[in-house]
């Protein structure tokens, strides 16, 4: 689906999530500008033959990137904290707990075949307050880790909307399923975007397009995070002291999606940034690779 925000603002929306795709940014100005490039079918239509002057990548997960070497663009730019996931299948395997959890390297290969992973040239950076001027449009970088390290949104003041990426207040997140992701670092993420006050929200998955109670989603995206964490420490309190212990309790997903040994996977490194932040918070302690809580 296409939707005009504005002259010179266009919003491709897949009001879904479907793997690899994902809701896209077009700015139409004096300078052309696509934020993230995974969209449905009609957006690749409306992309196709547009030439675009800057390619801003919220971050290097794939459905988010996916379709950018086919694409017409003379910049391409990403946080340098996601930029190897982009640019290389061994640091997109390692950054997803496959080096660390899959020993048996002939599902790494199944697993990047069937994402059909493509690997992207990154030819610059984006950084934390950095603004690009399209003309009459300006957009703003927010470095806004946790989902990845490297995760970004993107402030257009003059319009009063932010493009949250993968903060999508979506039912499929939130989700922290890398080795670089952290909960302290996404709850203060949740937290800048409520200081914010941002009259409305385009998400990266799902539907795109949020005006109503944006500070009540946003505060309920953050308890999913707390409520999961609850539940992690109620398995340890009764007696599940590893982390596949824990894992096999699901206190992130509680019934996997299909594939369900990609999505066990996942809860496992969710389960294991829980852990970081809970021994840093001093309510967990680790012995030899066993959980307790602290007395």
């Amino acid at each position: 689906m296409i939707h005009k925000l504005s002259r010179r603002i266009t919003v491709l929306e897949l009001p879904r999530f479907q793997f690899p795709y994902c809701n896209c940014v077009w700015i139409d100005d004096d300078r052309t500008g696509l934020i993230d490039s995974s969209p449905p079918d009609d957006g690749r239509e409306f992309l196709k033959s547009r030439a675009i002057d800057v390619l801003l990548q919220s971050h290097g997960h794939l459905d988010h990137f996916f379709l950018t070497p086919g694409l017409n663009a003379t910049e391409i730019l990403i946080h340098p904290a996601d930029q190897a996931m982009a640019e290389s299948a061994d640091a997109y395997l390692e950054e997803f707990g496959f080096h660390l959890l899959v020993p048996d390297k002939h599902l790494h290969k199944l697993y990047m075949d069937a994402i059909h992973y493509n690997p992207i040239t990154i030819t610059g950076h984006i950084q934390d307050g950095q603004v690009f001027d399209f003309g009459h449009v300006q957009v703003q970088v927010m470095h806004l880790p946790g989902h990845s390290a490297g995760h970004c949104g993107f402030f257009f003041p003059e319009q009063d909307f932010v493009f949250t990426a993968d903060l999508d207040l979506s039912v499929f997140g939130p989700w922290y399923g890398n080795l670089k992701s952290s909960i302290a670092d996404l709850l203060s993420s949740i937290d800048r975007l409520l200081e914010l006050k941002p009259g409305l929200v385009v998400s990266g998955h799902g539907q795109a397009i949020i005006k109503e109670k944006i500070p009540a989603r946003l505060k309920a995206y953050r308890d999913i995070i707390l409520h999961r964490q609850e539940r992690i420490l109620d398995c340890i309190r009764r007696g599940h002291h590893t982390l596949p212990a824990i894992a096999r309790c699901l206190p992130c997903y509680q019934k996997l999606p299909p594939p369900q040994k990609v999505f066990l996977l996942y809860e496992y490194v969710m389960d294991m940034v829980h852990l970081e932040y809970l021994i840093d918070n001093r309510r967990v302690i680790c012995d030899n690779g066993h959980y307790y809580l602290c007395t």
